[in-house]
This record gives structure tokens, C-alpha cells and sequence, in this order.
């Protein structure tokens, strides 16, 4: 007898402990990281490549709100019309390959939980999301939440293991209200990194 498919599905809430939002993940109707684990905020969670690719993907944090200190990781393994998870603990969850893409793609589109800082830093970051400086520090992110009416942006160096070597902190000031206001002050800011 053929295993039924487990189903999954992605909420999105605020997170008090890390000044972000969480990704959820509900598997057969229950919230899979339960009290141990933060979900991942949602850009970083669904930019990952692993979630349509074979690899590691990190699905939870600390619940102190860093990744790094005590992540949950997959593993997800691709068949013809599977998907896999699992880890070294034992776990094994397989999903429908149509139902697992619509729901990443359902959950990826849905902007409804941003407010207005999170909808600025979205846009700040895909305007951002190539650009270098002058002495090649790479634009990593990009946060209105750190000081009311300024949009901080990190840039980067990396080492050979792709590990952050150096970064360095920009400030933009922005009205705290209009994304129009928000992406004026990054496009000015790209004319200083020319």
C-alpha cells in the first residue's frame, strides 16, 4: 500500500522576539515547529534556493531570533512528482512536487502581513539587491525597523566560504510613511556608490 502524501502549508506572523516575521510551516495541519523554533522571516526564508532545489534548507531558529544559534534544518531530496524532507533524526516527509511549488508560490506572493516598514524594505532591497560600493562591499539587506524614519542598509565582504569578513552600516532617511520616499532615498544612495 502506497504512503499517503503529507500537505503542507505556509502562515506567515509577527515576531516579537526578533523584530521580524516568521515562516510557519503547517504539515498535516499542525504547526510543525511547535514552541521549539522560531520560523525564518519570510524574505530570507522563501530566497532560498533549496526550497526547489536538493540541499539544506533551514526551516527554523532559536527561539532568541538568530539563525546560527540553534537552527532546524531539512534536508530535501527531489523525485519525478516527490518531495522529500528529512534529517539525521529520522524524519520523513513527502509532499505532492504540484502541491508543495503552489504552495511556496501561494505563500512567496502574499505581501497582506507587511506594514509599511516591511513593504519599503522590499522594495529598498530589490533595488539594492546587486549593487556594490566602491571598495566591493555587496549589498546584503536592507531594515526600516532598526530607527524610526532611516532605512539601514548592510553591505558586505565575504571570504572564500562565502562567511561575512567585514560589514559596513549605511543609514538613508526616508519619511517613515511612503515606499515612494523610501526608494527616492536608496535610488539617490545608488548614485553615491558610482
Amino acid at each position: 500500500m502506497k504512503k499517503e502524501m503529507n500537505t503542507i502549508k505556509f502562515e506567515i506572523y509577527p515576531s516579537e522576539e526578533s523584530n521580524d516575521h516568521q515562516v510557519r510551516i503547517i504539515i498535516d495541519n499542525s504547526d510543525f515547529l511547535g514552541n521549539d523554533h522560531l520560523g525564518i522571516d519570510p524574505p530570507s526564508f522563501f530566497a532560498q534556493r533549496n526550497l526547489f532545489e536538493a540541499g539544506e534548507l533551514l526551516i527554523g531558529r532559536c527561539t532568541c531570533g538568530c539563525e546560527g544559534c540553534d537552527d532546524y534544518s531539512v534536508n530535501v531530496f527531489l523525485q519525478e512528482d516527490t518531495i522529500i524532507w528529512s534529517n539525521s533524526n529520522g524524519l520523513t516527509l513527502e509532499f505532492n512536487k504540484s502541491e508543495y511549488d503552489n504552495a511556496i508560490s501561494t505563500a512567496k506572493k502574499d505581501y497582506s502581513w507587511e506594514d509599511n516598514n516591511r513593504r519599503v524594505e522590499r522594495y529598498v532591497f530589490d533595488l539594492l539587491r546587486r549593487t556594490k560600493t566602491k571598495d566591493e562591499y555587496t549589498f546584503d539587506w536592507a531594515s526600516a525597523r532598526i530607527k524610526e524614519n532611516f532605512i539601514t542598509l548592510s553591505y558586505s565582504r565575504h571570504n572564500e566560504q562565502r562567511l561575512v569578513r567585514d560589514q559596513k552600516l549605511f543609514e538613508i532617511e526616508w519619511d517613515g510613511k511612503s515606499v515612494e520616499s523610501g526608494v527616492v532615498s536608496a535610488e539617490k544612495f545608488v548614485e553615491t556608490l558610482n
